[in-house]
């Protein structure tokens, strides 16, 4: 599985996300967007095929995932950004990103296809719709991550806005097991649900936002509130349910056996009785590692993580941070010192996956599918 001097063979290239499946996307692809972003893909694609045998990269990333705002209105248990019991909150210190600094990054790699606007709450930042148009100017597909209160005040702009995918996360199934998880208002939950329902009814066919998504983080104490949430997403009307591994964080008073992984039998239980539903949306499975899976993940081979301040980090999980560099200060960082060594550590079976490496499921090369 390993060639001599840690160059990843086949471990890595089954994790890769340009897979016989995206091959069949290529067509779209070329419609979609302008010559040196298909060719950038390519080169990608072509180096995801071959394992990634080099870490100094001849390609742009083509996913950019933008830390727009620190700001959330939610203090989510399994979240280092805002939960209160984190001694450290990796990411809480960075402004707002100013929307030069979002254009700068923007002209550093026009390559990308995806931007991500993530944060916090990005749904915050005073201009988000002005960075959405933006990127799509640029023929950048955007993502965008929300917890969804505040989707009711912003329906007219997000019903125009040129979104690819919006990802309503969701805390719980009713007020009390929302409030529980999220340190809020349980009124909130009410004015989440209402906003989803009423975007997915007035979004016109082929309109925006193009997907409408929820998902669940899922951990082994809320297992048995995943069916009613299905259902619950049925009713909203949205177009598919990501079910989603909670990641361990070393976060106070959230044990590591909390999150699921495939050597349990009650996770596989749960998951076979999923199975023997039926659902009319399709619905995407939690990947499960094993305790002793040592996979690795290609995130710094593809994308880079920005933050307000304009500091990177190497995959949408781990901080960016001053260790890492900083666009405004530092030339090439994609090729820079410190990702080189984050696509070591992904590479060399030797070196110890990182204790948030381990626990993250984007090393799990397939999401099961039910439903649909």
């Amino acid at each position: 599985m390993w060639k001599e001097g840690g160059v990843l063979r086949h471990s890595l290239f089954n994790h890769s996300r340009f897979n016989c499946e995206n091959l069949q996307k290529v067509p779209r692809l070329i419609r979609e967007h302008r010559p040196g972003q298909i060719v950038n893909t390519l080169r990608f694609a072509y180096h995801a095929l071959r394992g990634f045998p080099v870490t100094r990269l001849p390609y742009d990333p083509n996913w950019l995932v933008l830390l727009i705002t620190a700001r959330c209105n939610l203090h989510c248990y399994m979240c280092s950004f805002r939960n209160p019991q984190c001694p450290i909150p990796i990411r809480s210190s960075f402004q707002d990103m100013p929307l030069d600094l979002f254009g700068q990054i923007l002209d550093t790699y026009p390559r990308a296809i995806v931007v991500e606007l993530s944060g916090g709450e990005p749904l915050i930042h005073p201009r988000i719709f002005e960075m959405i148009h933006l990127a799509h100017a640029r023929r950048m597909k955007v993502h965008i991550p929300s917890n969804g209160t505040l989707l009711a005040g912003k329906m007219e702009a997000l019903l125009q806005a040129p979104v690819e995918i919006l990802n309503v996360s969701f805390y719980g199934t009713d007020a009390a097991s929302f409030a529980q998880m999220t340190g809020a208002d349980g009124a909130l939950f009410d004015v989440v649900v209402q906003g989803v329902a009423e975007l997915a009814r007035r979004r016109r066919a082929g309109g925006y936002p193009r997907r409408l998504r929820t998902s669940f983080v899922c951990s082994k104490d809320n297992l048995h509130l995943v069916p009613d949430f299905i259902r619950l997403s049925e009713k909203m009307g949205v177009d598919d349910v990501k079910l989603r591994n909670l990641r361990f964080h070393d976060i106070p008073g959230l044990p590591e056996s909390t999150s699921l992984s495939a050597d349990d039998p009650e996770v596989e239980e749960f998951l076979e009785d999923l199975r023997r539903q039926h659902f009319r949306i399709p619905v995407f499975l939690p990947r499960l590692p094993r305790q002793d899976d040592q996979r690795r993940c290609d995130h710094p081979f593809r994308l880079v993580a920005i933050d307000g301040d304009g500091f990177i980090g190497p995959c949408c999980v781990k901080a960016a941070k001053r260790c890492w560099g900083n666009l405004l200060e530092q030339a090439n960082l994609w090729n820079g010192p410190a990702m080189l060594q984050a696509r070591r550590v992904q590479t060399d079976p030797n070196s110890p996956l990182p204790p948030i490496c381990r626990y993250c499921e984007e090393r799990i090369p397939e999401r099961p599918r039910l439903g649909g």
